[in-house]
């Protein structure tokens, strides 16, 4: 048995970082008790995320003992806080609160502001979902979480180019959450699939406090539904934006702090492709090189790839899906480079992305065998969000997904590929 994980936010043994005091003085106020609480648990689970390996397919285990401001408000919340991180991480969480000191009064939501909140990753969704914004006349207030350097220096780079775009000072809070650097609390598991209920915390403080009653997380709905699209992804699969979770994360929002921060994803039922064809405008389409859509960068420079350059992989599933957008977009010219380019001849992509790109292409038959909606849910039973999203729009996102992919495959890529696919 492992020893016990302690994480602290103060002491000798602090070992988390939570840029309070930055958050503190961009609000211009002390974050209230009660949304402390949350962000420290979500901080927690983050950090022992990382630092806990995944093994085989089966549920992590976790039992988390923490002072929290007011027990009786979060045993009351327990349950259901327990049952969204298990939904989002596939996890097992086992909460168990003490007392700590007592905030001076209940957190009151005042409605102060016709802002909104939104996520910015430094991907082409959440790019697309700026220029969304802007065009519905929206005024966003923009929360980052760097993860990795390069992360942050993409999140930096966009919100300098957007707010020459914006003609106004575009309000951005880029917070750090995470293990303090050091061997000690080194990252252990790659997967990160609590990162999601990090981020959307980091929204909600803001949210809570300006009076905002609105935080977007922008995810295409390809990812965003968790469908297993390949072998890989029915056990690397996130929920980062799933609208099951964000029903759920609302749901705990709602316990705590009786009041409803909506949280949403416009883009649910949205291809990649729709959705980066948002980014098909003047200002907008020289920011796609400077997003970052592929997992695998830390692993780019290990291979001593020059990542100030090339940031992309290219044979990840997010990097394929990314090549089919762009070029369903007509924003080719304006991607980002690869290292493996999975348009050219068969022969010279490597087995990581022929793999991936047969699985996808056998996804896609799957999806246009199935001739109704009801067929689609006995098969996907992920088009199914109950009354959250009608599925039927679900399933006729999917196909155009098929669509589009398949037409990618044809036009851009060797023939060789497609051939072999047995597309041509």
């Amino acid at each position: 048995m492992r020893d016990p994980l302690t994480l602290s936010l103060s002491g000798k043994r602090s070992n988390l970082l939570n840029d309070l005091e930055l958050i503190e003085q961009e609000l211009k106020s002390e974050v209230h008790p009660t949304i402390l609480d949350l962000y420290n648990i979500a901080l927690v689970v983050y950090v022992w995320d990382l630092q806990t390996y995944r093994t085989g397919v089966g549920p992590r285990y976790s039992s988390i003992l923490m002072s929290v401001s007011d027990k009786p408000k979060w045993d009351n919340a327990k349950s259901h806080l327990e049952a969204t991180l298990r939904f989002l991480t596939g996890d097992t969480f086992n909460f168990h609160f003490v007392q700590g000191k007592a905030p001076r009064a209940e957190f009151e939501f005042q409605e102060k502001s016709e802002n909104c909140v939104a996520l910015l990753s430094g991907g082409l969704d959440s790019l697309a979902g700026v220029k969304w914004m802007m065009d519905g006349a929206l005024k966003p207030v923009l929360v980052s979480h760097p993860g990795m350097g390069l992360i942050s220096d993409a999140q930096t780079r966009l919100v300098t180019s957007l707010r020459t775009i914006a003609g106004e000072q575009l309000p951005w809070h880029q917070i750090r959450a995470t293990a303090k650097p050091g061997r000690e609390l080194a990252s252990k598991e790659y997967t990160q699939f609590s990162r999601s209920f990090l981020y959307l915390t980091l929204g909600a403080i803001f949210a809570l406090h300006l009076g905002v009653e609105q935080e977007f997380a922008f995810e295409n709905g390809v990812l965003g539904l968790n469908i297993p699209l390949t072998q890989s992804r029915i056990y690397s699969n996130t929920r980062t934006a799933h609208p099951q979770f964000l029903a759920m994360y609302q749901g705990l929002l709602n316990l705590l702090f009786d009041r409803s921060v909506i949280v949403e994803n416009p883009f649910m039922v949205m291809t990649k492709g729709e959705v980066v064809k948002l980014l098909n405008s003047d200002g907008f389409r020289d920011l796609i090189k400077t997003t970052i859509s592929c997992p695998n960068v830390t692993r780019l420079r290990w291979k001593g790839v020059q990542v100030g350059r090339t940031r992309h992989c290219g044979v990840c599933f997010p990097c394929v899906v990314r090549r089919a957008a762009v070029h369903y977009s007509d924003l080719w010219n304006y991607d980002a480079s690869y290292e493996t380019d999975i348009t050219s001849e068969y022969a010279d992509i490597p087995e990581e992305g022929r793999r991936m790109v047969f699985e996808m292409t056998d996804f896609g038959r799957q999806i246009k065998r199935l001739a109704s909606v009801d067929e689609a849910l006995y098969e996907f039973p992920q088009l199914y969000t109950g009354e959250i999203v009608d599925p039927r729009e679900l399933f006729d996102m999917v196909k155009r997904h098929v669509v589009q992919f398949e037409d990618f495959l044809v036009q851009r890529c060797h023939g060789s590929l497609s051939r072999s696919l047995r597309l041509t």
